[in-house]
């Protein structure tokens, strides 16, 4: 038993003052400090000082790690220009991605509050390490083919990344699966994995409306992805039409990632099935490709979890950074009301898609929490939330069902 006391707790769903947590590797009690030691004389006590504040761990719903070696080798600034550099410097960044270095990006996200995290997988090359990681992890293997003729021998590679993720499934480490986008996978070999996460309960994620240029090559066949398209794959048609790929997720609600340039009618139909919209955006600024409007995705009632996305578009998997650019890039939302949606972003909102028991300071939840220090001249509580934002880069301590990490 553990017994951590601060000034402050962040449900996140409201901001509690003098009372202190006990947990195992769950939550057994939320109450007085006093009484707490009194029923649990023998827990370790964990004692912080002035303006401490406990909060749930992060949840990182979407991480690309396979292309953690990357640092200014893609060009930023328009998203073919990006998807080209990837496309040229793909055989260097991905070896050069070895263990140490997937290592490390699992190591950066743990140091910056982050105890779950959803890896995209293109390879299986991040599989044993992503099993082995201190934090909770949902492995999405990943689908990618926009050939019909190779659908067989892409989706029978598939299936035996899956299989592999499987042989490693416990209660942290969750297999899955990705389709990567309408764009880049052909409609048969999207349904052929669509129903098998669905026969298998597996959940899924997508990449879904990221730019511009996706809108105007899915809408009309039309477009900066039509020189593309012929140029690399010698298509000049579409894999999908974007309403017909979203009714293939019908009854799976799965994670859509970006939707920046969705419409109206998609975004409907998103919250009618339950999914959650992934909002990366650093990665979308840095592509070029416009920020999302999540006052829109709220007043949807859409779910919204805010994710790093890779180091292949962003400069860091510290989920802070990620949080603190929500912050400024949404400056038309008043920021104490959007920093406290934003916490409940990749906590609750987070946990909700990922379907795990975490994400909450509550009684029976898993004991996924971190410590943080605001400052000492804090005056206004409930300013907090845009407080944690401001000064935190990384948490005083980690705990992940119950076990404690610096």
């Amino acid at each position: 038993m553990k017994i951590v006391k601060t000034d402050f707790i962040l449900t996140p769903h409201k901001i509690v003052s003098g009372k202190a947590v006990a947990f195992e590797k769950n939550i057994v009690d939320i109450d007085d400090f006093e009484t707490l030691k009194k029923k649990f004389p023998n827990a370790t006590i964990f004692e912080y000082e002035k303006n401490s504040c406990i909060l749930p761990g992060f949840i990182n719903t979407h991480v690309h790690l396979e292309f953690s070696a990357n640092r200014a080798a893609l060009s930023y600034g328009d998203f073919l220009s990006w998807l080209y550099s990837v496309i040229k410097k793909r055989e260097e960044l991905v070896p050069n991605c070895d263990r140490l270095c997937i290592q490390k990006a699992i190591k950066n996200m743990l140091k910056s509050g982050t105890t779950t995290f959803g890896a995209i997988s293109s390879y299986g090359y991040d599989l044993t390490l992503c099993a082995k990681a201190p934090q909770r992890v949902v492995y999405f293997n990943e689908v990618i083919g926009s050939n019909p003729a190779a659908a067989d021998a892409l989706y029978n590679d598939f299936l035996q990344r899956v299989k592999e993720s499987k042989e490693y499934a416990d209660e942290k480490f969750i297999p899955a699966i990705a389709i990567h986008s309408p764009y880049s996978v052909h409609r048969i070999l999207a349904k052929k994995a669509i129903e098998f996460a669905k026969e298998n309960d597996l959940l899924i994620s997508t990449h879904f409306m990221e730019s511009r240029a996706e809108r105007e090559w899915l809408d009309k066949g039309v477009g900066d992805f039509k020189p593309f398209f012929e140029e690399f794959l010698n298509q000049s048609i579409p894999a999908n039409r974007a309403e017909d790929y979203l009714a293939l997720f019908e009854g799976a609600p799965s994670l859509f990632v970006h939707c920046v340039w969705a419409n109206e009618k998609e975004l409907e139909i998103i919250e009618k099935e339950k999914h959650t919209i992934v909002h990366c955006p650093i990665s979308n600024r840095l592509l070029g490709n416009g920020a999302l409007d999540i006052g829109k995705i709220k007043y949807l009632g859409i779910n919204l979890s805010v994710a790093t996305d890779g180091l292949s578009s962003n400069y860091s998997l510290n989920i802070y950074e990620e949080l603190k650019a929500a912050l400024f890039v949404h400056y038309h939302i008043e920021p104490v009301a959007l920093a406290f949606d934003l916490i409940r972003s990749v906590t609750t909102n987070a946990a909700k898609a990922l379907k795990i028991n975490a994400g909450e300071i509550k009684i029976e939840k898993l004991a996924d929490l971190q410590v943080v220090k605001l400052p000492k001249d804090l005056d206004a509580i409930e300013q907090i939330p845009l407080h944690i934002l401001l000064h935190t880069k990384k948490p005083e301590k980690v705990f992940i069902g119950g076990e404690s990490y610096e």
